[in-house]
């Protein structure tokens, strides 16, 4: 009989899919069409043939017939991400996790989903640039935001990476507003990329509207830093993209050592030209948050940087750096969790991570949870519990053949033959 998911780990745990099972698992399905735990061993075997569109079709079933399985959800997640199925893989991934019911996995989907996302992005700007076409009469979200990196424009090259750090400080105070939808980062980057953008098509406003275009966004945010050992001045634009017409740039300079409060007046400058009136609680949201080192944002804008070209492992050294610095400082912090993800999901084939999910696996056809082989000597160990040892035996009762369970005349014969001996 096959049992249902979520055996337990160990010595108990289920042998791993194998290809072998495919034609019992198929006569099981035929016997028991509404059985969730034979689709799921049956996707997870089709999988490990190879067999990717049929393990999808058969845990797709299972997940019908039983929505909070965390393993038929594991294995999908799996089967979609073998196919390059991504968005399917993620909503896989996010249920399982959602479930909370394999903590010992959390970390490993949670690795297989940044990896999955940073695929689906890539894609989804693909696809959206072979598109543009039929997006030329689509009216983009007037609440949606995309910010560009900031484009450097100094001689100084030092302060390059700041480009990079400002726009990701912008686009995090912007969420943490909330007063417009932002797009994230890596989406903005993955469609700059596929449109291969030189450095001064950054700052250009009709770039801004067919990228807005492409991304679905109502406005996006272009920006320019300058920075020398003395002086930071930076300017940003919200280009609106129904119109292409920005208003005037919010401009803001000011001693490079407070280059953290010229990115938080850009912050409020873009909202005011967004024509956002806040309050004056969100205004010291942003005003008042702790400053930043100008080596911890240097540091930030090298790590992006990093992260941009897929070096993780540099992206991860770098925001480390930036976290000695600044101990308290989320961009980095969140920045160093996506990249050691995408680190570990690069390092860990996906077959290593089929295998962690095994005790999740119903047992195949014929075997029970435990699946241990016969032995025959297992047939005698209650009568051999029966036979008194040498400290146990009494040496008058043998003597006088009285040998047995009570002092009665009754004897009882134990008789001992083994299997087949036909005796």
């Amino acid at each position: 009989m096959l049992l249902g998911g979520g055996c337990a780990a160990g010595p108990g745990a289920p042998p791993a899919p194998s290809p072998a099972e495919i034609p019992a698992l198929e006569e099981a399905l035929r016997e028991q069409p509404g059985s969730a735990a034979v689709l799921l061993r049956l996707g997870a075997v089709y999988r490990e043939a190879g067999r990717t569109e049929e393990a999808v079709a058969a845990l797709e079933r299972a997940r019908e017939l039983e929505p909070s399985n965390a393993g038929v959800l594991y294995y999908l997640g799996l089967a979609h991400e073998d196919g390059e199925a991504w968005v399917e893989a993620r909503e896989a991934y996010q249920g399982f996790l959602a479930l909370g019911a394999q903590p010992q996995l959390d970390a490993l989907v949670r690795d297989r989903l940044a990896r999955v996302r940073r695929s689906e992005l890539q894609e989804a700007a693909r696809t959206a640039v072979a598109q543009e076409a039929t997006l030329a009469d689509t009216a983009p979200a007037a609440g949606t935001v995309a910010v560009f990196p900031f484009l450097f424009t100094g001689v100084d090259t030092r302060f390059t990476p700041l480009g990079r750090a400002l726009a990701e400080l912008t686009t995090s105070d912007l969420a943490r507003l909330g007063r417009v939808t932002v797009l994230e980062r890596a989406r903005v980057q993955f469609l700059l990329d596929e449109l291969a953008l030189s450095e001064s098509g950054r700052v250009d406003p009709s770039t801004a509207v067919r990228s807005g275009r492409i991304l679905g966004a109502g406005r996006v945010v272009q920006g320019s830093v300058e920075a020398t050992t003395d002086a930071v001045d930076a300017l940003a634009t919200p280009v609106p993209v129904a119109t292409g017409s920005p208003p005037d740039p919010v401009a803001e300079a000011d001693a490079l050592e407070r280059l953290y409060e010229v990115q938080g007046r850009l912050v409020l400058g873009l909202h005011d030209r967004m024509g956002i009136q806040l309050t004056d609680a969100e205004r010291e949201l942003i005003l008042g948050r702790p400053a930043r080192s100008l080596r911890s944002l240097l540091l930030l804008g090298m790590a992006l940087e990093a992260e941009d070209r897929g070096d993780f492992d540099a992206a991860v050294d770098l925001m480390e750096e930036a976290l000695e610095e600044e101990p308290d400082f989320p961009e980095a912090s969140e920045g160093l969790d996506r990249n050691r993800a995408l680190v570990n999901a690069r390092d860990t084939s996906i077959s290593e991570v089929a295998m962690e999910g095994r005790p999740q696996l119903p047992p195949p056809p014929g075997r029970g949870p435990l699946a241990v082989e016969f032995d025959p000597r297992d047939m005698f160990r209650d009568v051999e519990a029966l036979i008194p040892g040498v400290t146990g035996r009494d040496p008058s009762v043998e003597f006088l053949n009285a040998e047995g369970l009570s002092p009665s005349a009754a004897l009882l014969e134990i008789i001992l033959r083994p299997p087949g001996s036909g005796r």
